[in-house]
């Protein structure tokens, strides 16, 4: 999925790399009802830029993009406990960011030069 979908993206945890999209329908559909934790994406952005994110914005992020890359609710729920929920906000914070920005803009071009 992480080739086929720009706005996929890889993150490591541990010793596995696991994909997370929130460009899946079903994920773009619950972003636009209900946001993350009420908040609409954008204002998700500007809270990681200006560090007014909360715990429940990276986790909820972080599991939507999961779920949008085809893992279940359940082992999702488990790979937060695993890695998200057992270590430090800002550990997992920039993936949750960096995930929501590709929704925007797409994954980073790994050629690209500045």
């Amino acid at each position: 999925m992480t080739e086929l979908d720009p706005c996929a993206l890889d993150i490591r945890w541990g010793d596995r790399t696991y994909a997370l999209n929130l460009n899946h329908t079903w994920v773009r559909r619950v972003l636009s009802y209900a946001g993350v934790n009420g908040k609409p994406p954008a204002t998700l952005l500007l809270g990681f830029e200006t560090g007014s994110y909360t715990i429940e914005d990276v986790e909820r992020i972080l599991e939507l993009g999961l779920i949008g890359a085809g893992t279940s609710e359940r082992e999702a729920d488990q790979l937060l406990n695993d890695h998200v929920r057992t270590k430090p906000i800002a550990e997992n914070a920039g993936a949750a960011a960096a995930v929501l920005f590709a929704l925007y803009a797409g994954k980073p071009n790994a050629d690209a030069s500045a």
